[in-house]
């Protein structure tokens, strides 16, 4: 019996201009209106979870070479996993720490091999709240703006919030000793700083109360200490 062939058949369609624009934007370099080194396209590596580094938080060779490999690629910016600014807060185990100076060195050659290839580098700090695992953190209960009762959080007294933002602080400073040129907060997902936005979670009768109260984010923005 003979095989049945079936001819496959290409139709060319015009690529509007529109199209081809947007292609060619890709590849223009992008400047940020807060300043620093502009990206040379607009490929951008985005947090990931890793899970690559050590239990304490110093970064692995198998994520400094993972995360290089994308700068190598052609990537404008590379951005590193989401790094956790307290041991407390750490989200995903081999998570990348921002939270101590012993975290430093590594931090530190991996900017200088980033940008060695005209990569824009970045640190995504972060804070899993209320979403921390407890076997994460010694069994410990993980922090919010208020008590949950499902994931049985308890809330941060306001020194703790203070010192949770001065964190934050600390770590975009580690970030900038260790050369990266810039870090980004996350503020998703259910994490602290999106648990502080939100009415559902943050109850707090305090100066950093949801709604126009909420003043804990701006400040871990702002770098106010």
């Amino acid at each position: 019996m003979a095989a049945a062939t079936a001819a496959t058949k290409f139709v060319e369609r015009p690529v509007s201009k529109t199209t081809v624009d947007v292609a060619k934007q890709v590849l223009e370099p992008m400047s940020f209106t807060c300043g620093g080194p502009s990206m040379p396209n607009r490929f951008m590596l985005a947090p990931l979870t890793n899970s690559q580094s050590g239990d304490d938080g110093i970064m692995s060779e198998e994520e400094f070479v993972w995360l290089t490999k994308r700068a190598v690629g052609g990537h404008g910016a590379t951005m590193t996993c989401a790094s956790h600014v307290q041991a407390i807060g750490q989200g995903f185990p081999g998570q990348l720490g921002c939270w101590s100076d012993d975290h430093i060195p590594g931090l530190t050659r991996l900017a200088a091999e980033i940008k060695k290839h005209n990569s824009v580098a970045i640190v995504q700090l972060h804070h899993a709240g209320m979403r921390t695992p407890k076997e994460l953190i010694g069994g410990k209960q993980p922090v919010s703006p208020s008590e949950d009762e499902e994931t049985q959080a308890r809330a941060l007294s306001t020194a703790e919030v203070k010192q949770l933002r001065d964190d934050f602080i600390q770590g975009a400073i580690r970030a900038q000793k260790a050369g990266f040129d810039g870090v980004e907060l996350h503020g998703a997902h259910g994490y602290i700083i999106c648990a502080f936005m939100s009415p559902e979670y943050n109850k707090r009768t305090d100066e950093y109360g949801p709604g126009s109260h909420d003043k804990f984010s701006p400040e871990a923005r702002a770098g106010r200490m």
